[in-house]
């Protein structure tokens, strides 16, 4: 399944939103036509639609950038170079992730082991 048709998917999960004829109400300038072709793998989603999913998801837009870029680049050399950006991005915000529970699941031990004092 391509990219554009996983955050479609996303989407309708994130929004409880059961057809695809609803999801091509809610998605900016598409059709039920247009979205069958994205699900289909024959069309992408637009710049426009993917950023509209990620913000309707708290989804990285950093990241749905980047994977729609790999999705639709038209050489190999062009999928393969937004591939490895990709996965930097991946390391990069996985990291950051790691970082942000060392900081605050040691904040929060802190707070149930504060001193007394008489």
């Amino acid at each position: 399944m391509s990219f554009s048709a996983n955050l479609i998917d996303e989407f309708k999960k994130t929004k409880g939103i059961a057809s695809d004829a609803a999801t091509a109400e809610v998605l900016p300038a598409i059709t039920k036509g247009r979205l069958s072709e994205v699900k289909s793998g024959k069309r992408h989603l637009t710049e426009e639609q993917a950023l509209f999913i990620a913000h309707e998801c708290n989804l990285s837009v950093d990241w749905v950038l980047v994977q729609l870029a790999e999705e639709t680049a038209k050489s190999e050399e062009a999928k393969k170079a937004w591939h490895q950006l990709a996965k930097k991005l991946n390391k990069s915000v996985s990291a950051a992730i790691l970082a942000l529970i060392v900081v605050f699941g040691g904040y929060a031990q802190n707070i149930g082991h504060s001193p007394r004092f008489a």
